[in-house]
């Protein structure tokens, strides 16, 4: 499938040979001569629900609107749009402020064929790269979503950490036995759920073990009671051998 790309310039000649030149290069082109015609591209391709233009090639002098606001009107209709701005001056506060305002790259007119095939390449390219990771991202919340659910609905007791000790999760088994909420445990050190007793004569001896059966330990719940409980699980440890937590049973 052709890839998508917005071509304005006022300049109708130069219009006419970059069009044949950017569908040489494999490109699906929509041209237009005016940042109004253009800006009204970009709106019908979003009520019409169909996808925007990965790349807009703009030129920066015209008349009524100019580039750089119709970049600023493109960013606002389609902030992922790779825009590519070109001037016939050279100017370092021109070249600047289309940066500014989110523009990809700038070239100087007379424009070259095969460097502007080239910088569209790569905007399309850079695009691709943004939409992969937005699609990648979304996949890994819906993984997430998904075992946070079967975590906290384990029958299982668990306590995630983090490499320091502080409490990262806990599911709502630990909740019930204890009477916080995850929220309330987030980022707190790992101790504050032990009794002192246990702290202060058990615990070393239980990472020790790392995987224990029927090892008593002693909790603190919210409300201060010591719960005692025996514990059938493991010492959840990383590859250098921190704790990130615990897995496995209680019974009373």
């Amino acid at each position: 499938m052709a890839k998508k790309i917005l071509l304005v310039d006022d300049d109708k000649d130069i219009l006419m040979v970059l069009s044949f030149a950017l569908q040489d290069a494999g490109y699906d082109v929509s041209a237009a001569p005016s940042g109004q015609e253009a800006i009204e591209k970009v709106r019908q391709c979003a009520v019409a629900g169909g996808t925007p233009f990965p790349v807009a090639v703009i030129d920066i002098m015209m008349p009524e609107m100019d580039g750089l606001e119709l970049l600023r009107l493109i960013k606002s209709e389609s902030p992922d749009t790779m825009a590519v701005m070109l001037t016939a001056h050279l100017s370092a506060e021109a070249a600047i402020r289309a940066l500014n305002e989110g523009a990809f790259a700038y070239l100087t007119k007379p424009v070259n064929i095969a460097e502007i095939n080239l910088v569209a390449s790569n905007a399309y390219e850079k695009y691709s790269l943004v939409m992969e990771n937005r699609r990648l991202m979304a996949e890994l919340a819906v993984a997430k979503n998904y075992s946070d659910t079967i975590v906290r609905n384990m029958m299982y007791t668990v306590i995630a950490t983090d490499n320091n000790g502080f409490i990262r999760k806990i599911n709502k088994a630990t909740e019930d036995m204890l009477g916080y909420t995850d929220a309330e445990l987030a980022g707190a050190p790992l101790e504050t759920i032990f009794a002192p007793a246990f702290k202060a004569a058990s615990w070393q001896d239980m990472i020790k073990q790392g995987k224990v059966k029927d090892f008593p330990m002693m909790f603190l719940s919210r409300a201060g009671r010591e719960v005692k409980v025996f514990f059938t699980g493991t010492i959840l440890k990383d590859e250098d051998g921190q704790i990130i937590g615990f897995l496995g049973t209680v019974r009373k």
